[in-house]
């Protein structure tokens, strides 16, 4: 059986960065290193999945401006046996502190429990790696205290982990009880001087850093932890095993909860995730908020790399893959965008056509697509 795709990628010296796997701010010449800008992309393109892979044939490129240099190929696995219970998208890369050796304490609130764990941390829009020192998981008694002493986690059996310019992680799976509905409390040390992160902002629940530097994973106390944070670097995803996938929001500020009150959870996501736990018609379902506050269909507001004030991240169609294909077990897709891209000035036709690309490459993937209707605001 064969199957064909049409293989493109933005031109490496002026596309866009918002799509681009990797932003370097310099080039190799002969003459040596020289400042200027340059970008890797990573490109997929959906297949059988009735099919194993046995080959792929690239096209004949002429040598030339068009040429396309292939780095490296790879077949995204089949996440089945995990369940994706929480996650963050991530909105763009912001400057914090600086801290120094910081350890980081987020709080996250599983959408559905399971006996095994693992945590997902990605280092988006970043030109430079960062070191995840050891990293720990709790259950979370009051504020930043734990239940019990928090338990280590490890990367290919290792205490810790470096995550290259562009790269994500996944942990070892853990055994460990997460209950649905019941926080967690993910502790994270990074060696060495932090400046900027990638995170979700508006979290809507409070994250804390070590009033000391050093490695504080271990540490059950909540003492210690006084600095908030309103936002979720690095981590994004909690996954547990088994479960039967998830259904993934896409949104705004609506479904971020931005005006919600902080630590409530009362997203109507947590709502979606609740009303799923109390019923048995349908499969309990994880619930996957992957909303950025203020994001759009049209236009990328973050310009794609580098610290920067403005994060409402890049539109939707530039980080589809990575915010809704590339999530654990993903079922359905929940679509609530355009209402920003109306207030500023596109019209409904460019809206809906932007929807049905989302909704095209979402059923190539076999991902079923529900979008939800924009409620009036603001005239």
């Amino acid at each position: 059986r064969r199957s064909s795709y049409r293989l493109e990628a933005p031109e490496w010296r002026t596309g866009t960065l918002a799509t681009s796997a990797l932003a370097l701010p310099r080039i190799s010449t002969p003459e040596g290193p020289r400042e200027a800008r340059a970008a890797l992309y990573v490109v997929t393109v959906p297949l059988r999945r009735d099919a194993a892979v046995r080959a792929v044939t690239l096209p004949r490129d002429p040598v030339g401006p068009a040429s396309l240099h292939v780095f490296a190929l790879g077949v995204r696995p089949l996440t089945s046996g995990w369940t994706g219970s929480w996650s963050a998208a991530t909105a763009a890369r912001m400057r914090v502190g600086p801290w120094q050796d910081p350890t980081l304490r987020l709080v996250v609130r599983p959408s559905v429990g399971g006996e095994r764990v693992r945590l997902r941390f990605d280092n988006t829009f970043a030109a430079s790696p960062v070191r995840l020192g050891r990293v720990s998981v709790a259950v979370r008694e009051k504020g930043a205290g734990a239940r019990g002493k928090p338990v280590p986690l490890r990367f290919g059996g290792h205490a810790g982990v470096t995550l290259a310019a562009g790269a994500q992680v996944r942990s070892d799976p853990l055994p460990f009880r997460v209950e649905a509905g019941k926080d967690l409390l993910v502790s994270v040390s990074l060696p060495g001087r932090v400046s900027s992160l990638p995170v979700r902002t508006s979290a809507k629940q409070p994250g804390y850093v070590a009033d000391a530097a050093g490695d504080r994973t271990g540490s059950s106390a909540g003492a210690g932890f006084a600095e908030e944070l309103d936002h979720w670097p690095l981590l994004t995803g909690l996954d547990v095993a088994g479960g039967p996938g998830s259904v993934v929001a896409l949104g705004d500020s609506t479904t971020t909860g931005a005006k919600t009150r902080t630590g409530a959870d009362e997203r109507w996501t947590d709502a979606l995730a609740a009303r799923l736990r109390a019923q048995d018609t349908v499969p309990r379902y994880g619930v996957l908020n992957q909303a950025l506050t203020a994001n759009r269909l049209l236009k990328d507001r973050y310009p794609g790399a580098g610290a920067d004030e403005d994060t409402s991240g890049v539109r939707l169609a530039h980080r589809l893959d990575r915010d809704l294909f590339a999530q654990t077990s993903a079922r359905t897709a929940l679509v609530y965008l355009g209402l920003n891209d109306l207030r500023w000035g596109s019209s409904a036709a460019e809206v809906r056509t932007a929807l049905g690309e989302v909704a095209r490459q979402a059923r190539a993937r076999g991902v079923r697509v529900l979008a939800a209707t924009l409620t009036p605001c603001g005239g």
